[in-house]
């Protein structure tokens, strides 16, 4: 159950469902909640939700548990549409695999296909929008040019087509998004994994490799376990976990895996609490395996603590019709402080304030000169804020967290 809604018995029945096929417990858990009275409706759209409509379908098949046929209906439509687009992505990831391959770039695959494969040996449960892939930034423009050439557009800020403002943005930032209309994928290409000078620094593509089997006799490479499981630990930690996807991937992770060895990896990768943060979630959500030592070294920590209980009203969190969370102005602000604990010291609090005030997230920023960015970032920080109470989820959605 969660913690912070022991009575959620659909949030309970979707974790169940997301604990790892292989752990021992998993079918008597889902079968002992699904034997309890449960909203169907609500578990199809918490799937949604959280983006693992799949993992349900299959949990509750496992134990032969079939929803009311409206609810069974929407739900087996749903992910049979997160099959397809994965099918679809682990294709396009082979064919931008090999083109930029073919044009001498180095390149590793991230989340994705190669996470899937890797972490649940199978692309039929986890649900992927995107095709996430790191490259130099000296090949920058090479791979511009590759992905251009295989049919995708560059999507930045709305549509800006200005050569001069999409060289200063893409010089600003450590990802770009394209496009392929035709095929209905999209490759978000980036220079750098961590937005902070201070965090996951080492995490790149000087650091260890595997190669991750696709299809028969096509592999790709992708980070090694350690730097795989920091990097996604970080990444799921800057969104204080709002989806249970991404804990799922690391849960799969952390069952396969010495879990002390994976935390103490990660830590000295940069990785901060962010690894703590994860393998709690992952205990306290899935009932991974944690030895009792480390899980008391973790909760000494009081930001950790702290960070916990915001993921999880994070998790608990509704989305509005465009998926965005909707969080009202004190869950915002804790959030945003939340965003500067992730790992101890000064060094990352600060990095963190000069990746706000550096990268141009408006086309106005594009339009001062790069000096007065900070200035003009600074300047629409308060609209922003304005803006983002309209979007309040309903209370039935639970208390907000205390304020970090």
């Amino acid at each position: 159950m969660l913690r912070n809604r022991p009575d959620d018995r659909e949030l309970a029945l979707l974790a169940a469902c997301l604990c790892p096929p292989t752990l021992p417990h998993r079918a008597a858990g889902i079968a002992r909640i699904a034997a309890l009275p449960f909203d169907a409706d609500r578990l199809v759209n918490l799937a949604h939700r959280h983006r693992v409509s799949g993992f349900v379908e299959e949990g509750l098949k496992a134990i032969g548990h079939a929803l009311p046929d409206a609810a069974a209906a929407l739900l087996a439509r749903r992910a049979a549409a997160s099959r397809m687009q994965s099918l679809r992505n682990a294709g396009e990831e082979i064919r931008v695999g090999r083109a930029l391959a073919a044009a001498g770039i180095d390149a590793v695959f991230v989340k994705g296909s190669t996470l899937a494969m890797h972490a649940h040996r199978t692309l039929m449960l986890k649900t992927s929008w995107d095709v996430d892939v790191l490259v130099a930034r000296g090949q920058l423009d090479a791979a511009c040019e590759t992905l251009t050439a295989l049919g995708y557009r560059l999507s930045i800020l709305g549509g800006i087509t200005d050569p001069v403002h999409i060289r200063r943005y893409l010089a600003a930032h450590k990802e770009s998004e394209w496009y392929h209309d035709d095929r209905a994928t999209v490759v978000e290409l980036h220079t750098e994994l961590g937005d902070n000078r201070a965090a996951i620094t080492s995490i790149g593509l000087g650091s260890p490799r595997m190669l991750v089997e696709l299809m028969p006799g096509t592999s790709l490479a992708t980070l090694a376990p350690a730097p795989l499981f920091a990097y996604l630990v970080f990444h799921g930690a800057k969104h204080l976990w709002a989806r249970l996807k991404w804990l799922a991937d690391v849960a799969a992770l952390l069952h396969d895996a010495d879990v002390e060895t994976l935390y103490r990896e990660a830590i000295a990768l940069g990785a901060g609490r962010c690894p703590g943060l994860a393998i709690i979630l992952a205990h306290e959500l899935f009932g991974i395996a944690v030895p009792h030592a480390l899980l008391e070294e973790i909760r000494r920590d009081r930001v950790t603590r702290r960070l916990v209980r915001f993921c999880y009203t994070a998790i608990v969190a509704d989305e509005d019709a465009e998926g965005r969370l909707m969080r009202p102005m004190r869950e915002l602000i804790a959030f945003e402080r939340a965003q500067l604990w992730l790992v101890p010291g000064l060094a990352y609090r600060w990095g963190a304030v000069r990746s706000l005030l550096s990268r141009p997230n408006a086309v106005a920023h594009l339009q001062v000169p790069s000096w007065a960015v900070p200035a003009a970032i600074l300047t629409g920080l308060p609209l922003r804020l304005l803006r983002r109470p309209a979007r309040l989820r309903p209370q039935s959605a639970g208390k907000t967290a205390k304020t970090l």
